[in-house]
This record gives C-alpha cells, sequence and structure tokens, in this order.
C-alpha cells in the first residue's frame, strides 16, 4: 500500500501490527533494543536464564507474519500460492529494504510461540481467513 504521508502511513502499519497481534492469546517475546518485555522478561538486559520448558507432543502448524514499513514506490508482491512465490516475496523484500537506508520499522510475529501451545486448523481458518498453505 502506498501512503502520500509518512503519518498516514505510520498510522496504517500501527493499525495493521495491533490487528495482528490481536489474534495471539499472549506473547512470550516481545524484545526492543535487546530489551525483553515479553512473558518472563525482566524489562532490562536479555537474560540467557534457562526456563523450564513444557514440550508438547502433538504436532501443529505455525504461523509467521512479516510487517515492514519502507520509504518509497509502492512495492508489488506475487499473489502467494507455492514456496517460489514466497521465496520471491522474501528476496523482493530483502531487496528494498536495502536501499538507501528506507526500513522504518519491522516486526516479525509467529503462533505458536510457546512450546506447550498448539495451533489448531480451526485457529488458523478463524484469524487467518484469507491464507494459503504453501
Amino acid at each position: 500500500k502506498h501512503f502520500s504521508s509518512a503519518q498516514a502511513a505510520e498510522k496504517y502499519y500501527n493499525k495493521a501490527a495491533l490487528k495482528e497481534r490481536s489474534k495471539f492469546d499472549k506473547e512470550i517475546t516481545n524484545k526492543y533494543g535487546g530489551v525483553d518485555y515479553g512473558i518472563g522478561g525482566s524489562g532490562s538486559a536479555v537474560s540467557f536464564e534457562a526456563f523450564p520448558v513444557q514440550v508438547n507432543p502433538q504436532a501443529t502448524s505455525a504461523v509467521v507474519t512479516i510487517l515492514i514499513a519502507i520509504d518509497g514506490d509502492e512495492t508489488e508482491f506475487p499473489i502467494i500460492n507455492n514456496m517460489r512465490d514466497l521465496q520471491k516475496a522474501l528476496t523482493t523484500m530483502a531487496a528494498n529494504v536495502k536501499v538507501d537506508d528506507c526500513l522504518r520499522s519491522a516486526e516479525v510475529l509467529w503462533t505458536p510461540e510457546d512450546s506447550a501451545d498448539v495451533l489448531s486448523e480451526r485457529d488458523i481458518i478463524v484469524d487467518y481467513p484469507e491464507l494459503r498453505r504453501v
């Protein structure tokens, strides 16, 4: 999406990020500038202490969302139908963010985040109705 002002672009980006984050029951990892603000985080420098890990043996799917805000013309991505389309989109994204320090913001969100959580097929359909399997 292309915007005529930085303020409009920032507003749209923040709204999109909030919409994606609202799909999660909880955030375990929330890091900014090397500081962990997520569950178990101290709000200070990142700690590498071992946390007890619970593993759920049930198979699950994962959804990864990448949000970026860049300066410049509208970037065109292909419709993602297969792994080749996904690779092309990620390559285009990587190339565009390298141009003249145009990257303004980026977030990578994934679910499930906790190794004990399971993302069901129903959860995916409800939260990501436009998602396609690749």
